[in-house]
């Protein structure tokens, strides 16, 4: 196994590769994590949202917990609780147990099954949010301040406009919302992918395909960037929100419009990358997407943990006495 423009297992096969391949296994369907392959192998949602980007592909569907045997290796998909069909990937290969998490929640989720934690030998690790600060309110509070928010600006006469984005976050600011009764037009492509999430049983109400401007007293659900390519002559007041981790950051500005921030993430906050390593144990842990300084704190904690790139495989050593006040 080598990092190298995503995990290769030797000439067989790739996981989540960065580059066009004859045979990728896919963790979900976010841009980043998938490109035009050949042939892939992922979960039926996210071959169904696969083909709202790309067209020319063979696939074959993997459910959960149904391992195959591709070459030497065995491998299987288990819940990663990011998005409609998002898996970790189990591999067991020449008599290791290998658990790549892909995008990963271990909280609540209202569009899809709830992350597992998987105990191995091997764990690569999605650390996107690997700093302290970095602790997310819970789903339920999240959606108690969208509800707040879109309330207050219809009862002031204002349109609210929800920036997330296209697959994942905007279906479940649209399962959130509609479950409340209101109305919402939604960007095409939003709304395309709104009908897989609907065909795979998920129920979402109140959805409507947004025109050239929005209906009155609808909510506008629309994902980063298209705010400022959208001609907004004649929708009235608007009022932005955005649904992003990283707004525990920053204040966001978007097409001119400064926007009220919601810290609601589709990845696992600091708090949960740590509880994920304790209780998976593996004897070697590479994280992957975030800060090399999560791998200073495992090993803090005893484990044996490197940062990896994923695309080059470079590997970040902790350094010995590094001083980690921070994380303590």
């Amino acid at each position: 196994m080598r990092l190298e423009d995503g995990i290769r297992f030797g000439e067989h096969f790739a996981v989540d590769p960065t580059c066009k391949s004859e045979l990728a296994v896919v963790s979900h369907a976010h841009s980043d994590h998938l490109k035009a392959h050949v042939k892939l192998i992922a979960t039926a949602p996210t071959i169904d949202l696969a083909r709202l980007n790309y067209k020319k592909f063979e696939s074959a569907e993997l459910g959960y917990h149904e391992p195959i045997n591709i070459g030497p290796a065995k491998v299987e998909f288990a819940p990663a609780g990011h998005m409609l069909g998002s898996a970790q990937v189990i591999v067991e290969w020449h008599g290791e147990k290998i658990v790549y998490t892909g995008d990963f929640k271990l909280d609540d989720n209202l569009t899809c099954e709830r992350a597992e934690i998987h105990q191995c030998d091997m764990l690569l690790i999605d650390s996107t949010y690997g700093r302290p600060r970095y602790k997310f309110p819970k789903m339920e509070e999240c959606r108690e301040m969208l509800n707040d928010f879109v309330n207050k600006q219809l009862k002031g006469g204002a349109t609210p406009i929800i920036i997330a984005y296209t697959f994942g976050k905007a279906q479940e600011a649209m399962k959130m919302l509609g479950d409340e009764g209101f109305e919402m037009d939604v960007h095409h492509k939003a709304f395309e992918a709104a009908q897989v999430y609907i065909r795979h049983g998920v129920d979402i109400k109140n959805v409507n395909l947004l025109n050239d401007k929005p209906t009155p007293g609808r909510v506008v659900i629309l994902p980063p960037g298209a705010l400022r390519h959208t001609n907004t002559f004649g929708w009235g007041r608007l009022k932005v929100c955005f649904l992003s981790g990283w707004t525990l950051d920053r204040n966001y500005e978007m097409g001119g419009y400064r926007g009220y921030g919601i810290p609601f993430s589709d990845h696992a906050g600091f708090d949960d990358i740590v509880r994920y390593v304790e209780e998976a144990r593996p004897r070697r842990v590479f994280t992957l997407f975030g800060p090399p300084e999560i791998a200073e704190y495992l090993c803090r904690l005893g484990f044996k943990a490197e940062a990896a790139h994923f695309n080059s495989g470079y590997h970040h050593t902790p350094r010995e006495g590094l001083n980690l006040e921070l994380f303590s």
